[in-house]
């Protein structure tokens, strides 16, 4: 019977090295822009939240494509901005 402590790390070390192959080659691009928009989705939901903690109305005092978190997200979709090219601020 193979070591247990023996296959654990090489098979961390196998899936690491992987990784990071595909994110040299550029193949976790499109993963890593998906992750991005999926977080500033996320702020600007909290965005929102506060906001309407604050007392204000969507639709009537913010609109969610004004939202900051918006505007990144769609930044980092269209690739432009500090946040568009978003694999190369990583």
């Amino acid at each position: 019977m193979a070591n247990t402590y023996l296959i654990a790390p090489v098979v961390i070390a196998a899936v690491a090295v992987t990784l990071a192959a595909a994110y040299i080659a550029g193949y976790l691009d499109p993963v890593i822009e998906e992750i991005g928009i999926m977080f500033f989705k996320a702020k600007a939901e909290a965005e929102a939240k506060k906001l309407q903690a604050q007392g204000m109305k969507e639709g009537q005092d913010f609109f969610k494509d004004e939202l900051k978190g918006n505007m990144q997200a769609e930044d980092v979709r269209v690739g432009l901005g500090s946040v568009g090219g978003l694999k190369v601020g990583l």
